[in-house]
């Protein structure tokens, strides 16, 4: 096994609990190590101080995997992992048979992302270290999940263009089915794996049980609804209607055949941004509003054009929910932390001449667990919004 040799003081990031190593943190190479190869790493003082997946061609050049010298970055290691994470999941008491099994540096596993779907799972490979060590990880999952079906590949984030990897979609392990039923709290979806990242939006559980609960005899506004998840909550909890936005004419199809058992339901297709605007010229008016927009900043040079477009979204949102009724907004971007929402949402409220008061901070399910010693993990929040 090859080794690498870190600059003085550079190991302190993985020993607080951070498993990314930066090439500027690289003092010495071994020649001829090969890309994607587990490496051992070492201090300056040549101390063992773990094991890491190595790429060269990205700016992590060590993603860093194991402390134990003993251990083997093997099966029997992968087993260990996805083991753990699958107990992790079922301690939750999760109210789903669709939840993330793997989420990335949470579960110690850097660069893989596993969501598990009522017997068959989607995989996300986003580093080439996890790519090579991609039929470690299927035979791994094949072993520890009860009465798996199928296991499908979905690997096509950013993330894969920064290690030189191609986008891979493709059906790995056993047969995958067009739809998948799944259910969640009180409803039930028909959910398309091969739809956006991996499917379904499980890190929206909790808040979509949450805004359910608040929904009965209300009206409700689904803005960016993808499959039609918080309007399917709010239909089974007794609301009054539902009317759904999206830019997606495959993700409403699904949202019909998941609503299809309800009346008073409206489906919308087209830009968001236009179609709010419209709505607000025609005086339309909603109980409760929900705006889930797309990732808005992928990265921090786009913050301040993102954080504009979250005030245009609140304000004309504001401007479509009764006085009285409920707003929530919620940001899937890592770069907005919740400061940044609230201060979009603090000037949006002040635009719209209304007062507003927060009564719930909201944040990704529990099966997306954010590591304390990577803030990465964190990128879901969003604040339920009473407008007076």
């Amino acid at each position: 096994m090859k080794k690498v040799f870190l600059k003085k003081d550079r190991e302190k990031l993985w020993l607080s609990g951070h498993p990314w190593i930066y090439s500027g943190a690289i003092d010495k190479i071994e020649q001829n190590v090969i890309p994607g190869s587990v490496v051992e790493v070492f201090n300056y003082k040549d101390e063992f101080i773990g094991y890491g997946h190595y790429n060269k061609n990205s700016k992590i050049t060590v993603r860093m995997l194991e402390h134990n010298k003993n251990k083997s970055i093997d099966l029997n290691w992968y087993n260990d992992k996805i083991k753990q994470s699958f107990t992790l999941r079922n301690s939750l008491n999760i109210e789903s048979n669709a939840f993330r099994l793997i989420h990335s540096e949470s579960d110690f596993l850097p660069g893989l992302i596993v969501d598990y779907f009522n017997e068959y799972v989607v995989i996300q490979i986003s580093t080439l270290g996890m790519e090579k060590d991609k039929d470690l990880i299927i035979q791994a999952l094949i072993n520890n999940i009860p009465n798996l079906k199928g296991i499908y590949e979905k690997s096509e984030s950013d993330g894969r263009k920064l290690e030189g990897l191609p986008e891979k979609i493709q059906v790995l392990w056993g047969e995958i089915p067009d739809t998948i039923e799944i259910f969640e709290g009180k409803a039930n979806f028909i959910i398309d794996l091969k739809g956006q990242k991996t499917g379904f939006y499980s890190d929206q559980r909790e808040n979509r049980i949450l805004i359910g609960k608040l929904a009965k005899g209300k009206s409700f506004l689904d803005v960016c609804s993808y499959t039609g998840g918080f309007s399917l909550h709010a239909m089974s909890n007794g609301a009054n209607s539902a009317t759904l936005i999206d830019i997606s004419e495959d993700a409403l199809n699904v949202a019909k055949k998941n609503l299809k058992n309800y009346n008073n339901i409206e489906f919308i297709k087209g830009n968001i941004f236009n179609i709010l605007r419209d709505l607000v010229k025609e005086n339309r008016k909603w109980d409760i509003v929900s705006l889930d927009p797309p990732k808005l900043a992928p990265s921090k040079r786009d913050l301040d054009k993102a954080l504009k477009a979250y005030k245009d979204i609140i304000l004309n949102g504001i401007k479509l929910t009764n006085k009285g009724g409920l707003l929530a907004i919620y940001s899937c971007s890592g770069a907005v932390t919740s400061n940044d929402l609230r201060m979009a949402l603090a000037y949006a409220v002040k635009d719209a001449g209304v007062k507003a008061t927060i009564i719930h901070q909201l944040h990704q399910s529990s099966c997306h667990p954010i590591s304390v010693s990577v803030p990465e993990t964190e990128y879901l929040k969003g604040f339920l919004v009473r407008i007076i």
